[in-house]
């Protein structure tokens, strides 16, 4: 059992209403008070009521709007750095490159995805703003799968486009499944998640260190695992409540996604979808469990 602060019922009700306020000012754009309040609901006891209370302090919720404000600094700041970094002379007009319909950039986005992946995956919901917002062609997006075949073709640059890095292995599975770990050592192949966690950019540099990457943010365990953060001690007697909760509603987890995939214990979330490296109970869909973010 966690223990109860003297002012629990203070700081709930103060993260309550801030949420409310953030909610209702649409800078938490795509989040409804109905949905919220439901979420909220979900929560029983006094301990679950100021455990919800936590969880909402320490969320990072990215909307639409921000999301396409993080696309932007990937667009014009990030890979123009990346590329100016490489001495990549010709890649200068990048991103306008990628707008023209008439002259082949010969550089190409690609979705993080493999072969066996649903076309409902976030990267590619990613890859679907930057058509509608950002202009660019579709033309100049291709699937992992036909890189080796673009080469051929003369394309020098290769990107790939995802919202969330976490533990680094979806995107070892992608390299994987298109057969890319010799590619990456010849050609020019970057990964471009918006966000991107420590513990999957140490994976990928040790295992491809020819993998060029760049992000527009970062997370690190230190600052944005929870149970460290918010209940520092007491983690093994908060974590052991967190479980019991939920095995009370008869919700069962995978082996190693408990606290998020990669026991990564975070709170975050896009509009568009909360990865699973988040705690579950954010986006559980369970018939005595509502979600605040889809899955």
């Amino acid at each position: 059992m966690i223990t109860l602060p003297k002012e629990w019922k203070i700081y709930s009700n103060s993260i309550r209403d801030r949420c409310r306020d953030l909610i209702e000012y649409n800078i938490w754009g795509g989040i409804e008070l109905i949905k919220f309040d439901a979420w909220r609901h979900n929560f029983k006891t006094d301990e679950e009521k100021y455990f919800s209370a936590c969880i909402l302090d320490s969320l990072i919720y990215r909307s639409n709007s921000q999301t396409y404000s993080l696309i932007n600094q990937m667009l014009y700041i990030n890979l123009n750095n990346m590329f100016r970094i490489l001495g990549e002379t010709d890649l200068q007009n990048f991103p306008a490159c990628l707008i023209d319909r008439s002259n082949d950039p010969l550089v190409r986005l690609v979705p993080a995805i493999t072969s066996y992946h649903p076309p409902t995956k976030s990267s590619t919901e990613i890859l679907r703003f930057m058509k509608r917002h950002f202009r660019v062609w579709e033309n100049w997006i291709v699937n992992p799968w036909n890189i080796e075949a673009e080469i051929k073709k003369g394309v020098r640059a290769f990107i790939f486009i995802d919202d969330f890095l976490g533990t680094g292995q979806q995107f070892v599975e992608v390299i994987t499944d298109s057969s890319l770990e010799d590619i990456i050592k010849t050609s020019l192949i970057a990964y471009a998640p918006l966000t991107a966690h420590s513990q999957g950019i140490e994976h990928l540099n040790t295992n491809f260190p020819q993998l060029k990457m760049t992000y527009s943010e970062k997370l690190s365990k230190n600052a944005h695992s929870f149970f460290s953060n918010f209940f520092k001690d007491e983690q093994d007697e908060a974590k052991a409540f967190y479980l019991d909760m939920l095995s009370q509603r008869g919700i069962n987890y995978e082996a190693g996604n408990q606290f998020g995939w990669g026991d990564m214990e975070l709170t975050f979330a896009f509009e568009h979808a909360a990865p699973d490296n988040s705690l579950q109970l954010l986006h559980l869909r369970h018939s005595n469990w509502d979600p605040l973010f889809n899955r």
